[in-house]
């Protein structure tokens, strides 16, 4: 991964999310209330607006989430505090198209149904609110979550599957439909020790609170943990879940995780941003136990394979990765700054990779997926 260019000038504050569309745009949130809207061409910001807070018009409410229409890339949905804003970003973006405030408590995350007909809320009250995006009313309201709903992602080829993830260190996937849950993980459950060590590691010391989750283009789910692990799930059946394979290389927790096609990404609170080789194909034959330190299944021949793939750039804390006990990396950058947001995108024949850190401006990298030549 290496550092292509950095975009500047457009925010004041933090900012706190991305998101790209097919449109070459970039779209960014920040803390006080501000979205820009980016030309990746050219790095230049397109429209710079404050979307009004549920409260008043000119909340300092944080922007705390972003999404494009995937069928109407034009289409940006916003959250600030509780409400969502949906604007065309053909006009001048001076008021939104719709408004929906169905959310009780701040929202955390945004996520599109693939067909773009579903739009999931999940919200600081554990909440998650499904918006029929055609009717532009609420569809379902999904209630398990004990604590803070983190994260939500909808299930590529499922139809009606969504997945969750919460502070209260538990996983569901729903049929949204029904809201219902198909089957649930308690990470406290996990057994995070390495026998090897008698030192207290951030695996044992930090709570497995769960921060971000993501399903592969072919159905993987992975989970990244604030005790800076990360798991891949295996569904042996509809309602039984459990670890097909852990990842170990951060060494503060994970605040997200995220595909590029089947290529997983991660970063973290150390200022880390990790790309993994991810297994392909069925998962059962490869699950072995919810134990993270017997799950890495083939561990000789993924661990030849990362460090053939490895290279020497500056940047790039291959020995620090492979010393904190991980035989999956492919590369690791050292961002340097505690990440927020991270959203990879493929131009042309090119994958880049958007990061917001601590920081006002957005860091453009380019990355090697498996499909590149």
């Amino acid at each position: 991964m290496e550092l292509r260019t950095k975009y500047t000038g457009g925010h004041t504050d933090t900012i706190l999310c991305v998101c790209a569309n097919s449109f070459k745009q970039l779209a960014t949130g920040s803390e006080n209330n501000q979205v820009c809207l980016w030309d990746c061409a050219e790095g230049k910001v397109i429209h710079r607006i404050r979307p009004a807070g549920s409260s008043q018009q000119n909340s300092e409410d944080d922007v705390t989430s972003l999404c494009f229409s995937l069928t109407q890339p034009h289409n940006l949905y916003c959250a600030v505090d509780t409400a969502i804003y949906l604007y065309d970003t053909r006009c001048d973006m001076a008021s939104p198209m719709a408004k929906f405030e169905y959310n009780k408590e701040e929202i955390n995350q945004l996520a599109l149904h693939p067909k773009d007909t579903y739009l999931a809320a999940c919200d600081d009250s554990g909440h998650i609110r499904i918006i029929d995006t055609n009717q532009r009313k609420l569809y379902k309201t999904l209630r398990r979550h004990t604590n803070i709903c983190s994260s939500v992602s909808f299930h590529p080829k499922l139809p009606w599957h969504l997945a969750s993830g919460g502070l209260d260190c538990s996983i569901y996937t729903w049929d949204f439909s029904r809201g219902r849950v198909f089957a649930s993980l308690s990470t406290q459950d996990l057994n995070f020790e390495d026998e090897s060590s008698s030192v207290p590691s951030s695996y044992t010391v930090n709570p497995p609170l769960v921060h971000s989750v993501s399903y592969s283009n072919d159905g993987n789910l992975a989970c990244g943990l604030e005790n800076s692990t990360i798991h891949l799930l295996d569904f042996k059946k509809r309602n039984d879940i459990g670890v097909k394979r852990t990842f170990k290389g951060h060494t503060q927790g994970v605040s997200q995780v995220i595909f590029l096609g089947n290529d997983l990404l991660s970063a973290g609170n150390d200022g880390k941003i990790i790309l993994w080789n991810t297994p392909s194909g069925s998962s059962t034959d490869e699950r072995k136990s919810n134990n993270p330190n017997v799950s890495d299944v083939n561990k000789d021949e993924a661990s030849s394979s990362a460090s053939s793939e490895s290279t020497g750039d500056s940047n790039e804390s291959t020995g620090e990765a492979e010393a904190a006990g991980s035989s999956y990396i492919r590369h690791v950058l050292d961002h340097g700054d505690k990440v927020n947001w991270i959203c990879p995108f493929q131009s042309d024949d090119k994958s880049l990779l958007y990061v917001a850190d601590q920081t006002d401006v957005v860091s453009v990298y380019s990355i090697m997926s498996s499909g590149s030549t």
